[in-house]
């Protein structure tokens, strides 16, 4: 409120950001009514931002599972491959791929395909360090990248997400029995400096290849240079 008159001190307040005066002697209708433009603005402006927020997650996390999609773990794995063939630490990825996940889906449909998928995520998610970043690459097959990890700890890791993925079946809303689902891991670490992200993603999936073509349910790292 301003005293009318009182001119600098509203072009004062004006310039620090204010969207609204009114003058003395204050009138009851025009302050309802401005009151009410203000609250209306606020909630226009809320709104918003909550379809701003939103419209970023999208763009970097999987509708399907809420990890982070495939573009941004790319962006993720330059940034970390780039300081780790310049003087860094290395980078260690887990492909990790469901086992016979297109069976599930045929036999029970692609409701609860996505339910498998929803729950491998969260235990995905639930059992890496804070600093990993768990990825849905595409279809039934994750990434995960572990900043500064040497090769023997990624695997020591993949040989627990196994183990929380194969012991305890998956029980998914609609139908009358739980699922015993597993997954195949393939562990690669990052190499000299001419190494890519590309031929880390490579090495990857040579590895993921051979412990699906070995029986799957296993972890296969890479082969040595």
């Amino acid at each position: 409120m301003v005293e009318e008159g009182d001119t600098a001190r509203l072009v004062k307040g004006l310039e620090i950001g204010i969207n609204d005066y009114v003058v003395r002697p204050i009138d009851r209708n025009e302050l309802v009514a401005r009151a009410r433009t203000q609250i209306r603005r606020k909630r226009y402006s809320d709104r918003l931002r909550e379809n701003f927020q939103l419209s970023v997650k999208l763009a970097v996390t999987d509708a399907v599972t809420g990890l982070y999609n495939r573009h941004y773990m790319a962006t993720h794995l330059e940034t970390l491959m780039r300081r780790a063939v310049h003087g860094g630490k290395p980078v260690s990825i887990l492909m990790v791929d469901i086992d016979f996940f297109k069976v599930v889906n045929d036999t029970y449909g692609h409701g609860t395909g996505d339910e498998v998928l929803k729950t491998f995520a969260a235990r995905l998610a639930g059992n890496i360090r804070g600093i990993d970043l768990a990825s849905r690459y595409g279809g039934e097959e994750f990434v995960i990248i572990m900043p500064d990890t040497e090769l023997a700890l990624a695997s020591s890791v993949a040989d627990r997400l196994l183990e929380k993925i194969g012991t305890e079946p998956f029980v998914v809303p609609g139908i009358d029995k739980s699922l015993d689902i597993t997954a195949s891991i393939g562990v690669a670490m990052s190499a000299d400096a001419d190494d890519t992200c590309e031929a880390l993603l490579e090495r990857a999936d040579a590895a993921l290849y051979r412990a699906k073509n070995n029986g799957r349910n296993r972890v296969v790292r890479q082969e040595a240079a």
